[in-house]
């Protein structure tokens, strides 16, 4: 007889709500030809008085097997924002391994230096842009 029980457990609530749920199966096989149900023969080997004897034992009755399994997890507000916080991290390490992959690998990477990096000569090309006011001197 097999005997299941599953712990899913939230420890943010109380405790009473973290029942098992159980559920049971017959485990040998129903199809034997031999017999049914747990059954096992061994031998037990001694000597007496200089003689070898063995005593075959045929074992049987029902066998629990007991499983028990389950998962059980509990908010943390430390773990959440350091996972943000690797997030966030790998965003900007994408950003800059983005950059060196176009800017210095690829066959057309003048084109993107040109587009990414805007070359200025003097203040007029800035208020062009608007970048300036056309009061700045």
């Amino acid at each position: 007889m097999g005997i299941f029980i599953v712990w899913d457990c939230n420890l943010d609530l109380h405790y009473n709500h973290c029942l098992p749920h159980y559920s049971f199966r017959r485990i040998d096989r129903t199809d034997s030809q031999f017999s049914v149900g747990y059954n096992f023969r061994y031998a037990r080997y001694y000597r007496e008085n200089g003689t070898d004897y063995r005593t075959l034992i045929k074992a049987y009755g029902i066998r629990f097997d007991v499983v028990v399994s389950g998962k059980a997890g509990k908010f943390n507000i430390i773990p959440l924002t350091m996972n943000i916080g690797s997030g966030l991290a790998l965003l900007g390490v994408a950003t800059i391994l983005c950059d060196i992959v176009v800017l210095y690998l690829l066959k057309k990477r003048f084109f993107y230096q040109e587009k990414k990096y805007m070359m200025v000569d003097d203040d007029d090309d800035l208020r062009g842009y608007g970048l300036l006011d056309s009061t700045t001197k």
